[in-house]
């Protein structure tokens, strides 16, 4: 059995989703996808994403093996207007 870790990634989108740049911040790696989804609320709240100076901030939970090429089912978005 392979180990599989995760990372909590946050995005700034425009208002209809499109056009999403990384937003930095500090790296979280969890052991598991429920333990990063479980995050997913608590870092849309955070003041990081309250003080983006984006329309929509996303944050979604990525397999570190692989690139966030395109949004995961699970994913949850945060309107900041």
């Amino acid at each position: 059995m392979s180990l599989a870790l995760y990372t909590l990634l946050m995005f700034g989108c425009a208002d209809d989703g499109t056009a999403c740049e990384q937003i930095a911040a500090p790296a979280q790696v969890y052991a598991a996808a429920i333990q990063c989804q479980a995050q997913v609320e608590s870092a849309l709240g955070s003041d990081l994403a309250l003080r983006a100076d984006y329309p929509v901030v996303e944050a979604r939970c990525v397999k570190l093996t692989k690139q966030a090429a395109a949004k995961p089912r699970g994913a949850r978005t945060f309107a900041a207007r």
